[in-house]
């Protein structure tokens, strides 16, 4: 006899609890529940040349103590979210 194959429990819909950028699903912007994270060598570097580029800034740079380093969220200009992040524990 074959066992079952275990089932996918679907997610609860509610708020977009700890991550406020994820998209809304009533105007399905690109991206919508996506983030795209990227570790960053350079940090400061980054952040400034995101200033200097004019990035949408949505958070920080700011301190994320659970993964204990610095990150950065911007939208790039396809209206996805990138999180720029030092490395853990890059505090």
């Amino acid at each position: 006899m074959v066992p079952a194959a275990p089932r996918l429990r679907e997610r609860p819909r509610r708020p977009w609890h700890d991550h406020p950028h994820l998209g809304n699903e009533a105007t399905r912007p690109y991206g919508n529940g996506v983030l795209l994270w990227f570790q960053i060598g350079d940090f400061d570097a980054a952040v400034a040349r995101a200033g200097a580029l004019g990035a949408p800034i949505l958070e920080g740079p700011k301190v994320n103590p659970a993964a204990r380093h610095r990150e950065i969220w911007l939208r790039d200009p396809d209206g996805y979210v990138v999180v720029l992040a030092s490395a853990h524990g890059d505090l």
